[in-house]
């Protein structure tokens, strides 16, 4: 989970941005008034120079701040003492001096209380809120912000308001309560829209934009990206958010694959934020891009970034962002299949910095540790650290987590081979990731839920499973995920006999795996030369500064010396008339050999740059030299494994060619089972309908004259129910020979049939069962004829109208709609009524089964729909049905044009 370290990494840089936008313009200004400046105004000028350099220069905040305190202090004047000891509060904390910080903020906040300064108060609680997000003092940050709230919601401050709301904002990011982060970041930039001041603006979409892209949600972060860009566009946007909104493009970027633009982008980013000395924001720009190449499997470049930010992070005390590598570094060497090295770097991370060690911090050492325990075996062990994740997480309030937890016990459990309740595991992360959302833990989720289907041998449910979870890994190029779907689908298809394509996605997995094992040689070098241009550029952009300095002295110097000399000889020609020649030939003599002492300084210089030059060249040479000869012997390395991979793979395709070929064998022996059965039981149901024809006939005879002799009430009664049945018993036999002549090969005559004539026919055969209020219509425009068989489509609509009339709906008049049209080159008849429907989701599987019915107040054997689907199945159609109940129903016969043979 990296929600919460996402928002620590981006607030602390933040924290010191909350006093100033940038740069504040007229500090100059500011300095020139103050020598005219006395008593309170002088205190409040001394203030405002602080307010400025507070996060550019601490030797003038500690000089002006000083000067403050002292001045406001001996004329009485309490309300610029406060500010000063807020301000002097800030630049403690912000320098690391949290315990003094945090006291002078103090002294700040009650000062400013005692001079009625509501506003200073607001601010001083909402610098103390930050302070306590230092210090790891969750609680006291928010009852910090809540106060400072408090003052500021019913006041006409809305900058300060819109900090505030961004700093509550992260701090529900560090509890993981995803919602509320998201509900007061949005607060802070409806704010800031309304304000002149667009850098803040630009400031929050960054953020948000940032928070969108760790959960997952691309295209909201592209959105928010694409606004912040519009605004920077404005010459007067400060660089440093220029280069935050070229940050989020370089990630968004490199997403998508367009490393070109991506790499332009992100050395742009980075080489400011090292010039600048804008350390954090650069280590914090290494982790994201890591994140992203860890998410799409490119782990040398993740792990490249992340071990030069943990070197600066290490430089510089950076404790919350090492923690965050080394969690990611475990995660990678977790994929890598080195379980042993992430169990060590999640000790480490958890033991680096105890005593400011969040509880975030615990559950995301404890999630890495549990997972790898899971490769290493150790069960019992990763149970009890994902238990006591899920515990964290639980109390915390943040869905994502305990998706993310029930993830991974899912995993544990698969591994347990206890795969009901990894079903159970799984299950419980998706419908919770499913209302985040967040796409990696979906295509994770769906992923393992799939696999534990296929190893509980529940093979006809897990292929939904295997294509979410392709279609949500794909939509952030997660290559580990769909390697290990490709491997469950050859299982599935292993498993199902398909040999073919379980071969086929065995290949693709082994070729996936080995791009994710292996980095891509090209792009490598694309990168290192990219890389190369740039830190090429920075070193002629620094050479030409250098030399353009070392110009300037030179030409100084120049300057000086001949005023010096101008000086000499104005004298000389004054105080000696008589030496007026002499001087001059000196003169002469001493321009000329200055002259050339300035050439002979010059070439020496050039030659001196030179040799330097080509002694970096030769340095970079041997350097790449050395990569190069390092890279070909991990080409030989990586050459002799695909090797032996490909060895591999062919023992295995000519182990499966054998296994088809045995398979087609079988296959052959069963159909030809197949047929010898299918002609023996077509056999015995014509003996049973022809020998069953006789005795119902004699029977229905003698219930015929029975039936005409004079009987008690009782006999008769019995009589026509035997007459009854023998009458159910004789359309029954009559319905089984009419679909055993369709079904025994059929060989119909077809020809040109005029729809319109048709249905007029059909509807004529029908006219005694119509009352005149019914409503038939038909529209044969866009298929006016079809070459079909015209017993067997008369017979379809025939069925169609007369049940359309049978199951009308007595609350209203009989509508019927027939048309025709073509659809994807076959030829679509739709019969549509408003009678009383039925529920198609309920009955979907049974609609055209034999003898099904689903209105028993209305007569009907339940042959119908069955007749319909085998006739169209005969002429090589099909036939498809929707209703709803009391909506009526939809019939749709699907046919060949031209009566082809096949569909």
């Amino acid at each position: 989970m990296h929600i919460t370290k996402a928002f620590i990494v981006l607030i602390i840089p933040l924290l010191g941005w909350t006093l100033s936008v940038g740069q504040p313009v007229g500090a100059d200004s500011l300095e020139r008034s103050l020598r005219a400046t006395k008593g309170k105004p002088r205190v409040d000028l001394l203030n405002k120079l602080t307010y400025t350099y507070i996060t550019n220069d601490s030797a003038k905040v500690s000089s002006y701040n000083k000067e403050a305190l002292t001045l406001s202090h001996a004329i009485g004047y309490t309300q610029g003492e406060a500010r000063a000891y807020t301000y002097r509060g800030v630049a403690e904390y912000l320098s690391g001096q949290l315990e003094t910080g945090h006291s002078n903020l103090r002294r700040g906040l009650a000062l400013a209380m005692a001079s009625g300064d509501k506003e200073l108060a607001a601010y001083t609680y909402l610098q103390l809120g930050n302070c306590s997000l230092e210090e790891v003092q969750m609680d006291s940050a928010m009852l910090f912000f809540k106060s400072s709230r408090a003052i500021l919601k019913d006041g006409a401050d809305p900058v300060t308001l819109s900090k505030l709301y961004r700093n509550i904002s992260a701090l529900y990011g560090q509890r993981y309560q995803t919602d509320s982060q998201q509900f007061y970041l949005d607060r802070a930039i409806a704010i800031r829209r309304t304000l002149p001041n667009k850098n803040l603006l630009v400031e929050a979409l960054a953020m948000k934009a940032d928070l969108n892209l760790v959960l997952g949600n691309i295209p909201a972060a592209e959105k928010l990206t694409e606004e912040a860009t519009e605004i920077i566009r404005d010459p007067s946007t400060d660089q440093e958010f220029k280069n935050d909104v070229r940050r989020l493009h370089a990630l968004l970027l490199f997403r998508k694959g367009d490393f070109d633009k991506a790499s332009v982008l992100f050395g742009s980013a980075r080489n400011y934020f090292l010039q600048k000395s804008l350390i954090r924001k650069y280590v914090t720009l290494l982790i994201d891009v890591s994140r992203v190449f860890t998410e799409r499997g490119d782990y040398e470049i993740a792990l490249d970034n992340l071990y030069n930010g943990l070197k600066v992070s290490q430089l510089h005390d950076f404790d919350a962002e090492s923690t965050i590598i080394r969690i990611q570094i475990g995660w990678i060497n977790h994929f890598l299949g080195d379980p042993e090295h992430a169990v060590l770097m999640a000790d480490e991370a958890m033991q680096s910095n105890p005593q400011k060690l969040l509880k975030g911090d615990v559950a995301d050492g404890l999630t890495l540790k549990g997972v790898a325990l899971i490769d290493l075996k150790k069960f019992n062990a990763s149970y009890i650290c994902l238990d006591s994740v899920l515990h964290i997480y639980k109390r915390f309030g943040s869905q994502q987590g305990v998706s993310e937890t029930h993830m991974h016990l899912g995993y544990l459990n698969l591994q347990r081979n206890a795969y009901t309740r990894a079903i159970a595991d799984y299950t419980e992360s998706i419908q919770l990731a499913e209302r985040i959302p967040s796409d990696q833990v979906l295509a994770w989720a769906y992923w393992g839920r799939g696999q534990a289907k296929v190893l509980n041998k529940d093979l006809n449910n897990a292929l939904p499973d295997l294509e979410r979870s392709e279609q949500y890994a794909r939509r952030f190029g997660a290559k580990e995920v769909i390697v290990r779907n490709y491997n469950t689908r050859r299982n599935l298809l292993s498993a199902q006999g398909r040999f073919k394509e379980a071969l086929s996605f065995s290949i693709l997995a082994e070729q996936l795996d080995d791009s994710l094992r292996k980095t891509d040689i090209a792009r490598r070098f694309i990168n290192l030369e990219k890389i190369q241009e740039i830190e090429q550029r920075n070193r002629d952009i620094q050479s030409l500064q250098q030399e353009q300095l070392l110009s300037n002295n030179k030409i100084q110097l120049q300057d000086e010396k001949l005023k010096k000399q101008s000086i000499m000889i104005i004298a000389g020609l004054i105080g000696l008339l008589l030496l007026a020649a002499l001087s001059f030939a000196y003169y002469r003599f001493y321009e000329r050999t200055r002259l050339f002492n300035v050439s002979i300084t010059e070439k020496n210089a050039r030659i001196q740059a030179q040799a330097d030059k080509l002694q970096e060249v030769n340095g970079e040479l041997s350097r790449l030299y050395s990569e190069v000869s390092e890279q070909k012997q991990e080409i030989q390395t990586q050459a002799e494994k695909l090797s032996d991979s490909h060895q591999s793979i062919s023992e295995m395709n000519r182990g499966l060619e054998q296994i088809v070929a045995e398979k087609t064998v079988e296959l052959r022996r069963i159909n030809e089972e197949l047929i010898k059965n299918n002609n023996e039981l077509l056999q015995f149901s014509f003996t049973v309908s022809h020998n069953l024809r006789g005795p119902v006939a004699r029977l229905l005879g003698l219930s015929d004259l029975v039936s005409r002799q004079e009987l008690p009430a009782e006999t008769r009664q019995l009589v026509d129910f035997i007459d009854v049945t023998a009458e159910e018993l004789d359309h029954i036999i009559k319905d089984l020979v009419d679909i055993l002549e369709l079904r025994n090969d059929p060989k119909f005559s077809r020809e040109h049939i005029v729809l319109e004539e048709e249905w007029t026919q059909i509807v004529g055969r029908l006219k005694d069962n119509l009352t005149g209020v019914e409503e038939l219509s038909s529209d044969f425009k866009k298929l006016p004829e079809l070459y079909t068989v015209r017993s067997l489509l008369g017979n379809i609509l025939y069925n169609l109208l007369s049940n359309s009339i049978k199951f009308r709906s007595p609350e209203r008049a009989l509508k019927v709609q027939v048309s025709s049209h073509v659809e994807n080159g076959r030829a679509v008849l739709e019969v549509r009524d408003n009678g009383l429907g039925f529920n198609i989701k309920q009955h979907r599987d049974k609609v055209f089964k034999l003898y099904r019915r689903f209105h028993s107040h209305v007569g009907g054997r339940g042959m119908g729909l069955y007749l319909i689907k085998t006739q169209a199945e005969v002429l090589h159609g099909s036939v498809e049905a929707s209703s709803e109940p009391d909506k009526g129903a939809l019939f749709r016969i699907i046919l060949p044009l031209n009566g082809e043979e096949h569909a």
